[in-house]
């Protein structure tokens, strides 16, 4: 199957589990200019739910480096259904 692109306007959600480490991964990405919002995974893809944050698909790559600086650990980035907090 092959992966489709992200567009520009698609939104991804950088799982991480827990509120406080979602928090901390949005201030990491504000300090860098980039928008998330802290969002309630729906739990499909593991036992309960998670926390994480969701952001705009083309910063994917930016994302990723800023949140590994900051020793952010990320289980794994994913569009899904989720909630604002």
């Amino acid at each position: 199957m092959k992966q489709r692109s992200p567009s520009s306007d698609d939104t991804l959600v950088a799982v991480t589990g827990s509120m406080t480490t979602a928090l901390r991964a949005q201030r990491a990405l504000a300090a860098a200019a980039i928008r998330a919002e802290v969002v309630k995974s729906d739990g499909q893809h593991e036992r309960g739910c998670g926390y994480g944050v969701a952001f705009a698909a083309r910063q994917q790559n930016n994302v990723r480096t800023i949140l590994t600086a900051a020793h952010i650990n990320v289980r794994r980035y994913v569009r899904e259904t989720w909630s604002a907090l």
